[in-house]
């Protein structure tokens, strides 16, 4: 009989403390997450001891929606020059008259090949259209200048000109050289405007379009970032491994003096954007019932509020409900302090003594 009255006695302090135990772990946590709409009727519905550091003020920023993805830059206008640009079929090089990161003209010349014999042709063509112009017929004097013009056009052919105003950043020959006409001999670009070549993946190619604004960063400019347009969306796709991506070339409207072909860039194509809107870290929301929730402080206390969010960044949300500027609430609404102080009710935000961000 002792026995089963000493078994009797322990089962009632075990259903005692666990009883405790429910009252000071969860049951706040479940005021918490209560209805919201009972929040805002009924006062006893709040938490205490709100720790200061993980309270902010409600203020009003920019949210913006992105796409991200990377590339390299390169000139809007750049060449690679051959001497099958001018018609000839190459040649023993004779003269380089540039040098390597010179700005030239254009229509200046670049490089030249030996040309005494197109030179000496283009003379004989030359005299005999003089001489029919005195003595030939019509039909004579129209044959020699033909014929001096084919050979004027095969004379300049041995000379490379600039087709545009720019600077020389390679020359890939030297004097001596016999090449083909198809031979790279001068990589020519136009400084004064670059763009980004890069691609992105099928499923957010739908949300770029012509016309949106870009913000790039390049690897060895980082922190700085510059401005520019989504220039054109191809209308094909690549599938390389498996993955499915579409070019898209986004023009810069800024230059830099540090730029060169071929610097690896980063950029984020802007697909939606609001402005001087109210936002509160994405942390300080949680959903109660289908509802999204803030904590907002009334001296004190945090007292559950339903609010109407918009937009987010993945940093911040956007508030059109619920909240007015200046107002404070909780950053961090859905972590409850699991140390003594939570007994009474408190809150902290992640990580504890984590800092809180500030609004932009």
């Amino acid at each position: 009989m002792r026995k089963k009255r000493y078994f009797i006695w322990i089962l009632i302090i075990f259903i005692i403390g666990s009883s405790v135990y429910y009252w000071r772990e969860y049951l706040p946590f479940k005021i918490f997450n209560s209805s919201s709409s009972k929040t805002n009727s009924e006062h006893n519905t709040f938490i205490e001891n709100i720790d200061p550091r993980t309270v902010i003020e409600v203020g009003r920023g920019s949210i913006k929606n992105t796409v991200s993805t990377s590339g390299y830059i390169k000139p809007v206008n750049e060449v690679y020059l051959s001497f099958a640009s001018t018609g000839t079929t190459g040649g023993t090089v004779e003269k380089i008259l540039v040098k390597r990161g010179e700005m030239v003209q254009k229509g200046q010349e670049l490089v030249k090949l030996e040309d005494k014999q197109e030179h000496l042709n283009y003379l004989k063509a030359m005299n005999e259209y003089e001489l029919a112009k005195i003595t030939g017929s019509p039909s004579q004097i129209e044959e020699k200048k033909l014929t001096m013009e084919v050979a004027q056009d095969r004379y300049e052919s041995k000379t490379l000109p600039a087709p545009f105003y720019g600077k020389i950043v390679d020359i890939f020959v030297e004097e001596g050289d016999f090449i083909e006409g198809t031979h790279d001999v001068v990589y020519l670009i136009d400084d004064s405007s670059y763009e980004v070549s890069a691609s992105i993946g099928e499923i957010d190619v739908l949300k770029v379009a012509v016309g949106q604004m870009v913000e790039i960063e390049l690897d060895i400019l980082k922190g700085q970032i510059f401005h520019g347009t989504v220039m054109e969306v191809a209308e094909y796709a690549h599938v390389e491994g498996g993955v499915v991506s579409v070019p898209v070339t986004l023009r810069m409207n800024e230059v830099s003096t540090f730029f060169k072909p071929g610097f690896s860039a980063t950029a984020e194509i802007i697909t939606d954007m609001i402005e001087n809107v109210l936002i509160v870290p994405v942390t300080a929301l949680s959903m109660s019932g289908g509802t999204n929730i803030v904590l907002k402080v009334d001296g004190n206390k945090a007292i559950p509020t339903p609010v109407k969010a918009g937009i987010a960044d993945g940093f911040y949300q956007e508030i059109s409900e619920g909240l007015q500027e200046g107002d404070k609430i909780v950053i961090n609404s859905y972590q409850i302090n699991n140390s003594s102080q939570n007994s009474r009710g408190g809150f902290r935000g992640i990580g504890g003594n984590a800092p809180i961000p500030m609004m932009r």
